[in-house]
């Protein structure tokens, strides 16, 4: 008897101590009038998967206690306002992570628990006027300064992850990205980042494009071979674009200015479901020397997808090595960067 109670009593501490090692504390120590419910939410999971965890954490004049759960380190979102930007947090299980601030505002808060949240803490209050601000543009560029100055820091491979707005420059983004070195270049941020809950979440290297394919209106199907001139540009669309009038009126006059189809080749892609709408705006819009394509299945079609299109309206310039050299939905700085390549010819 004596025997099965010390067995007992040693498997209840290994029980208890595994428990403790999935998790992690989060306390907050701010502002003393503060009082205010906060949502979280972070990525539990261990070898064989996770899940998303959506809690709350209850702030009472200006302290409060959280607890999560996870084997496998992760990002936590602390959401504070509607519009507000999230407080990030990097944890790994077993950590106690230390909230403290006098500020009312979450952006100028300090976050303890490793070396990452330090730094990280340090470059919000440095920066928590422009973040607050919300201009993409701003944080961008305030993203680049950090990441150039410092690309060997996992908080550079984090802050282009999170932080970054690749929809507003996602040549950019890989440009930065590409220059990451040592351990920022590790594909485990860009892992972590991919379960959390943020946009525009996994990293990959857009397709090398040799010859692909689409529907056309005089040929059934028409092939794209980059290797074949000395630039192309692709413009993928739908005519659920507001300013698609004005986007065809300049892909016009890109195609006047360099008339010569020979040394060149631009494709305007429909990604409408509907073929009539499609053919319609073909008959109508006087467009010439353009292919003039189709992709019924929209963003979901095989080839879109390869080509990793992420929403419309977007260009992709090809060099003839069939290098995605620009990706974007800034048409003049696509047309910018198409206009180069021929220009060096």
């Amino acid at each position: 008897m004596k025997l099965i109670r010390i067995i007992f009593s040693i498997a209840l501490i290994l029980l208890l101590s595994g428990c403790h090692k999935k998790e992690f504390s989060i306390r907050f120590e701010v502002e003393q009038t503060m009082n205010a419910n906060y949502k979280l939410i972070y990525y539990a999971s261990d070898k064989h998967g996770g899940y998303m965890r959506e809690s709350a954490a209850a702030i009472t004049n200006g302290k409060g206690d959280f607890k999560g759960q996870t084997i496998n380190p992760t990002l936590v979102y602390i959401f504070t306002g509607k519009k507000a930007y999230p407080l990030m947090i990097y944890v790994e299980r077993g950590e106690e992570i230390n909230i403290t601030g006098k500020e009312k505002e979450p952006l100028k808060w300090n976050v303890e628990g490793n070396e990452i949240n330090k730094e990280w803490s340090a470059w919000r209050n440095e920066n928590a006027k422009i973040l607050s601000g919300a201009d993409p543009e701003k944080i961008n560029a305030v993203v680049a300064k950090y990441v150039i100055a410092n690309p060997e820091n996992p908080l550079s491979a984090l802050l282009l992850l999170t932080t970054y707005s690749r929809y507003d420059d996602e040549t950019g983004f890989r440009r930065l990205w590409r220059d990451l070195k040592g351990e920022a270049a590790d594909p485990r941020w860009a892992d972590l980042a991919g379960r959390a809950d943020v946009p525009q979440r996994f990293v990959k290297v857009p397709a090398r494009v040799k010859s692909i394919s689409f529907r056309s209106m005089q040929n059934g199907t028409d092939t794209i071979r980059p290797d074949s001139v000395n630039a192309t540009l692709l413009f993928f669309w739908s005519n659920a674009l507001s300013d698609r009038n004005e986007l065809t009126d300049s892909l016009k006059a890109l195609a006047k200015e360099f008339s010569d189809s020979s040394s060149r080749l631009i494709a305007d892609i429909c990604l409408d479901p509907d073929s009539s709408s499609w053919r319609s705006n073909i008959r109508y819009d006087s467009l010439k020397n353009v292919a003039r394509l189709w992709a019924p299945a929209g963003l979901a079609d095989s080839k879109v997808m390869l080509l990793d299109v992420p929403r419309l309206p977007f260009f992709i310039v090809l060099t003839p090595d069939g290098h995605q050299r620009f990706r974007g939905s800034e048409r003049e700085e696509a047309f910018s960067f198409f206009r180069s390549l021929l220009d060096k010819k």
